[in-house]
């Protein structure tokens, strides 16, 4: 179970989600809404982790600034118009906008063709495209998880009892092995599917090992051995 406070750093107010975790030492990020999520070991009091915030707040105060700030120069970047490159499971595709009755988004053969009833209508347009990227990733992840699981299931480990998407900067995938839920990132939109699975294998492996010890790294290695190298492709801008 997770707890949620709200924390004064500075001369503002946070939102704190606290998770107590399977790990070694309490790990803070920040979330692209500018909240914090805090996960603290086991056996560590909660006012630990609340004087550990305070005691880096300068450092969390600049990273909720540069996050909020860089969400918001991504999404004003993007104008939805005619010729603009976006990626598609690792590949470049060309917007093509079209005036329609109905507000639809599809790709292929390179192309995104999106179509709404205004092409003026900038938030028509961001919704839309929106809608259709969320349910693509979705898919995607969806049927990565069931094509992988067997490979877990042979080693005891049980079905994930929840998947979740969002669009989280902070992290690609992670993993509550408690609860039995796994999250993903809508951004992987953007990775190829090879990168994709790994991510989804990785978060896998943390059902059998919690933290990234040579034992997981072996687990992951099992199924993806290039996992070094598509690490580091995922993590390229």
């Amino acid at each position: 179970m997770s707890e949620i406070r709200k924390l004064t750093l500075g001369s503002r107010v946070i939102g704190v989600e606290f998770e107590r975790k399977r790990i070694r030492n309490i790990n803070v990020r920040v979330r692209r809404d500018g909240t914090l999520y805090c996960s603290i070991p086991y056996g560590v009091d909660i006012n630990e982790a609340v004087r550990f915030i305070i005691s880096k707040q300068d450092y969390l105060l600049k990273a909720i600034d540069d996050t909020v700030h860089e969400d918001r120069t991504r999404v004003r970047a993007r104008q939805f118009v005619d010729g603009e490159i976006f990626d598609v499971f690792g590949k470049p595709f060309i917007l093509k906008v079209e005036s329609g009755a109905k507000n639809t988004c599809g790709a292929e053969n390179g192309i995104i063709t999106l179509t709404v009833k205004d092409v003026s209508d900038y938030r028509s347009k961001y919704m839309t495209f929106e809608k259709w990227r969320r349910n693509c990733i979705r898919s995607v992840i969806v049927d990565l998880c069931g094509e992988v699981y067997p490979l877990f299931a042979q080693k005891g480990v049980a079905p994930p009892k929840k998947i979740t998407l969002g669009e989280y900067k902070s992290f690609w995938g992670e993993c509550f092995s408690k609860r039995g839920e796994l999250k993903f990132s809508y951004r992987l939109f953007e990775k190829d599917r090879e990168i994709i699975r790994y991510v989804v294998i990785h978060e896998f492996a943390h059902f059998i090992e919690p933290n990234h010890s040579s034992r997981f790294w072996a687990i992951v290695g099992e199924y993806v051995p290039d996992y070094k190298s598509l690490r580091k492709k995922l993590n390229n801008k």
